[in-house]
């Protein structure tokens, strides 16, 4: 081998560092007009109102995947680009994506917070979220179920009311150590997940991330969001509306991408490509050996 050849040495490994991404706080920051305060619970109700304007979808994470594929380094969406595309296409993340980002702003106005994986019935550790402990106490976060305040991790304080119709409730399970999360309605309730309190050091929390790539959550566009006191989940073409009068669920084949355009402000062309990259996504996956 010739003296004056190049050897191309691998690229460093990638290192999440909520620190590293100033850049998109400031922004947020700033866009929701917050200036900077000491940690106390209502800087942090502040927060994570403004945070849920961010909505929880995966069109775009789709399309991230759609573009870059296998390329663990390209395919995860950071801070800048999150809210980058939130301004531009109205768009939020999903829990991994949005989690991250709310970290990344607790860290850098002086929260203590942390990351916990959870357990839900399609799989181990596939969902996220985050613990604050803040002036002698715990608090759960999680951006990917909607929670617009900070929940206690109290056994005496279970409940959390979203509003008059729905509310969260965790149960403690002494001998496990682990709490389990349900949402309810005044007609219904539901297990959500399972998690314990015990923190998800970043290269653990990382490995889960790109492992949600290959998921069931990436076979069909999902969003969710809070709006007018109503509850709005759609998955693929269906959509179900939770408010004081109950549930309803509505067929959106025919006015797909106008309902998604009304409701979250997503606009036709958007979710095209979103459609579209989901088809793709979905027919290299078929070809690839099992």
């Amino acid at each position: 081998m010739s003296s004056h050849a190049h050897i191309i040495s691998p690229p460093p490994p990638l290192l999440l560092d909520p620190f590293q991404h100033g850049e998109g706080v400031r922004h947020f920051l700033k866009n929701f007009q917050i200036p900077p305060q000491p940690p106390a619970i209502y800087f942090l109700q502040k927060i994570i109102a403004a945070f849920a304007n961010l909505p929880y979808e995966n069109l775009s994470k789709i399309l991230k995947f759609n573009r870059v594929g296998e390329n663990e380094r390209e395919r995860l969406r950071f801070p800048e680009e999150i809210f980058e595309d939130h301004l531009r296409f109205h768009t939020g993340g999903t829990c991994f994506s949005l989690t991250f980002f709310l970290q990344s702003i607790l860290l850098q106005q002086g929260f203590a917070c942390y990351l916990i994986m959870g357990d839900m019935r399609a799989g181990r550790n596939i969902h996220c979220a985050l613990v604050v402990l803040l002036e002698g106490f715990k608090y759960l976060l999680d951006p990917g179920y909607l929670l617009q305040r900070p929940m206690p991790l109290d056994p005496s304080k279970p409940r959390l009311y979203h509003n008059e119709f729905n509310g969260v409730e965790l149960r403690f399970e002494a001998m496990a150590q682990s709490y389990d999360l349900f949402t309810f309605t005044r007609e219904t309730m539901k297990w959500r997940y399972r998690f314990m309190d015990r923190p998800a050091p970043l290269d653990e929390f990382l490995r889960h991330w790109q492992a949600s790539f290959h998921r069931n959550g990436m076979h069909g566009l999902c969003l969710t969001r809070v709006h007018e006191d109503e509850l709005i989940f759609v998955h693929k073409e269906f959509m179900r509306i939770t408010s004081l009068e109950g549930k309803r669920n509505l067929n959106l084949k025919k006015n797909y991408h106008a309902t998604i355009h009304e409701v979250f402000g997503i606009g036709p062309d958007y979710v095209e490509q979103a459609l579209a990259a989901l088809r793709e996504n979905m027919a290299r996956r078929g070809s690839l050996p099992r």
